[in-house]
């Protein structure tokens, strides 16, 4: 075998002749190149374009990024604003809130006021001071550790003013099942004949408590439920004669004694001013009227201090 290297140098040392025929020239024009030129020549374009290949795909990714960076940017920015927007309209919500709760006089209530954290707080002063900092900041100076505790701090405030608003929603239609409740007008059309409390009984001429009032009027007077409830009795009654006996639930239950006519069923459901029978004299009377007792916790009550709230309501009728 012959020595490698020389015949490397060998190799190199060869020519390569290129004959190029122009169509214009009759004479042909030859070049000569070495071997080892042409390698080098080879090894020069591979490494100016790997080199060119490097340089395009770096100035791309750099221009990616800054436009990433920009879209960062904008985004966190219209986060900011958006965040701000979305704070102010929670301030406007607490202070409606509150006005809600001061006309519902809310305050006064004990299942609100052992409740002392719902609905009230907010930011304060330093914080609402902070988040002022952080909007007017710089774009570039936008931190997302800032806009995420600031995003954390309006889910808390959110939670805790929907909690208020459910509390308030809770109040509102507890109140008004009990103001619905509440046999708060005439039972009909009248004038009040015997009063609630001792009287002497007409028929008998004994000293008695009376547990109700007897309004006057002519037969077939129409009598109202004064609340909504269910019908619980209906019939006779030793004394009250043709009776109807309404539970209207939150410890309310109304009786209407001595009708000529009962107009509703056992168990049916009714609602204020609703039509349930007619004045009549059935029972231990001197005359046509109604009886009408109001009932608290399973306890009479004199009917005249509700009476007094919506005086001759029926009237209207």
């Amino acid at each position: 075998m012959g020595n490698p290297i020389l015949s490397l140098r060998k190799f190199f040392k060869r020519h390569l002749t290129i004959v190029f025929i122009p169509h214009t020239v009759n004479r042909p024009i030859k070049t000569t190149f070495t071997f080892s030129f042409l390698i080098f020549i080879a090894l020069l374009w591979t490494g100016l374009t790997i080199w060119a290949t490097y340089l395009t795909t770096k100035h791309i990714d750099y221009w990616r990024l800054k436009l990433d960076r920009e879209m960062i940017k904008f985004k966190l920015l219209f986060f900011a604003n958006e965040l701000k927007k979305s704070q102010e309209l929670l301030a406007q919500v607490k202070e409606k809130d509150q006005q809600l709760r001061e006309l519902l006089e809310m305050k006064t209530k004990k299942a609100i006021i052992t409740q002392k954290n719902v609905g009230q707080g907010g930011p304060s002063p330093s914080e609402q001071l902070y988040f002022q900092k952080l909007i007017e900041k710089k774009v570039h100076e936008l931190d997302v550790k800032d806009l995420n505790l600031q995003v954390k701090a309006l889910q808390e405030e959110t939670r805790k003013q929907l909690a208020s608003l459910e509390e308030i929603n809770s109040f509102i239609s507890y109140q008004r099942a009990v103001y619905n409740a509440t046999p708060n007008m005439w039972p009909c059309d009248g004038n009040i004949t015997s009063g609630y409390g001792f009287r002497v009984h007409p028929l008998t001429g004994m000293y008695e408590f009376h547990t109700g009032l007897d309004i006057s009027n002519v037969q077939g007077t129409k009598i109202y439920s004064t609340a909504d409830g269910i019908v619980k009795y209906t019939g006779w009654a030793q004394g009250y004669g043709k009776l109807v006996v309404i539970d209207h639930g939150f410890g309310y239950k109304t009786c209407y004694a001595h009708l000529w006519k009962i107009l509703v069923k056992e168990g049916q459901k009714v609602t204020r001013h609703q039509l349930i029978g007619l004045m009549g004299e059935t029972g231990t009377t001197t005359g046509v009227h109604l009886h009408y007792e109001v009932w608290i916790d399973g306890k009479i009550t004199n009917p005249k201090r509700f009476l007094e709230r919506d005086h001759f309501f029926s009237r209207r009728h």
